[in-house]
């Protein structure tokens, strides 16, 4: 519900969406070139472990209180300290300047979008594992207008191909789904699940390499929404699998009875909507060695975000079958900082245009 009030304010304030993208970096330096990571891996082992995290960071304006740009900079601090390979993150608007900054020593990163409205939020950092060939998808579908105001962003999902070191590179997924659990959100959601299941199959056959899919899901996978299936579409489907089913779950994928009968909610505390899903490929095994749900607090207590952040250590194998890369791998150039620009003034007159035409609704939804 933040998210929506934050961009409808936004907009209704349009100073404000252009303060917002000001401190939004223009011309940062983007992945650079460079041939293979600086990654130990033992003689005797063909084995990488790479540990990963996944946050949805809530950097956008925040009309409560809450000092956003400090949050962005302690979580920022935080991925330091804690080491992490690789980071995925949504909703990073218009203070992932301030959250990079903080994160020193994170060589590679993907194209920052902008903030909102015109930006999607998603970005992958690595610490030092080269970004190839990034892509983004704007959803088929989106629901909501004002209370579920997906209309109001180009939410969807982020690819790269991520060479992790010894010649094993991964085809590597961030999402943020459409949010809410009306009809019309429930449909969009499953709209959104198959899109990102089509992309994944279609760049399995053509890559044959080891699968990460990560992001805010919106939804649990034990959750019975007929229309937003995770099981049959990412695990029946694409062969997925996900890290906390098999490392809290005992790889159950259909009896949650354990967790329910606790009576503790999920958000954020078991199968919470933060995924990581995985899969082997291109003769390299995929194990999950640990998984957690952690709320990053401050030294008062206070949650820097309204999501948990998942935290994950995967080991990739190589196998008598390895199979090396021969795809083209490219780095994606610079955002022209003049493309951000235009794109948010669209975003801005888009969205005010969609607002005013559900008047009634956004009083309804201030009052």
């Amino acid at each position: 519900m933040k998210f929506y009030k934050s961009i409808i304010s936004v907009l209704l304030v349009v100073v404000l969406a252009f303060s917002g993208f000001a401190i939004t970096s223009l011309a940062e330096e983007q992945t650079p070139e460079t041939d293979a990571p600086v990654v130990d891996v033992p003689a005797e082992d063909n084995s990488i472990t790479v540990k990963m995290m996944n946050y949805n960071v809530a950097g956008m304006p925040n009309f409560s209180g809450k000092d956003v740009p400090e949050c962005q900079r302690f979580i920022g601090n935080y991925i330091v300290e804690n080491g992490f390979d690789i980071v995925a993150t949504q909703e990073d608007f218009g203070y992932n300047r301030i959250l990079y900054e903080s994160m020193t020593g994170y060589e590679y990163r993907t194209c920052h979008t902008g903030s909102i409205p015109g930006g999607d939020g998603l970005n992958i950092y690595t610490k030092s594992m080269p970004i190839y060939n990034e892509k983004r998808e704007q959803w088929h579908r989106a629901y909501g207008s004002i209370s579920e105001g997906d209309l109001l962003t180009p939410k969807g999902l982020q690819y790269a191909a991520i060479d992790i070191g010894d010649g094993i590179i991964i085809d590597f997924y961030n999402i943020h789904a459409d949010a809410f659990d009306t009809k019309g959100s429930q449909e969009a959601r499953y709209n959104n699940y198959m899109q990102l299941a089509t992309l994944i199959e279609q760049n399995y056959k053509k890559n044959n390499r080891p699968v990460i899919v990560t992001g805010d899901f919106n939804h649990y996978l034990h959750a019975t929404e007929v229309n937003s299936d995770q099981y049959k579409i990412f695990h029946k489907f694409c062969g997925l699998k996900d890290a906390w089913v098999e490392i809290h779950n005992n790889g159950n994928y259909e009896d949650f009875s354990e967790w329910l009968a606790k009576g503790i909610s999920p958000w954020g505390n078991w199968d919470s909507v933060e995924k990581f899903l995985y899969k082997d490929g291109g003769g390299v095994s995929v194990e999950i060695l640990s998984q957690e749900f952690k709320w990053i607090t401050d030294e008062n207590g206070t949650n820097m975000s309204d999501h948990a952040a998942a935290e994950v250590e995967f080991k990739f194998t190589k196998t008598e079958n390895f199979v090396e890369n021969t795809q083209e791998l490219e780095v994606k150039k610079l955002t022209n900082p003049l493309t951000i620009v235009l794109n948010t003034i669209r975003w801005v007159f888009k969205d005010l245009v969609h607002i005013l035409s559900h008047f009634e609704e956004l009083l309804a939804f201030l009052g």
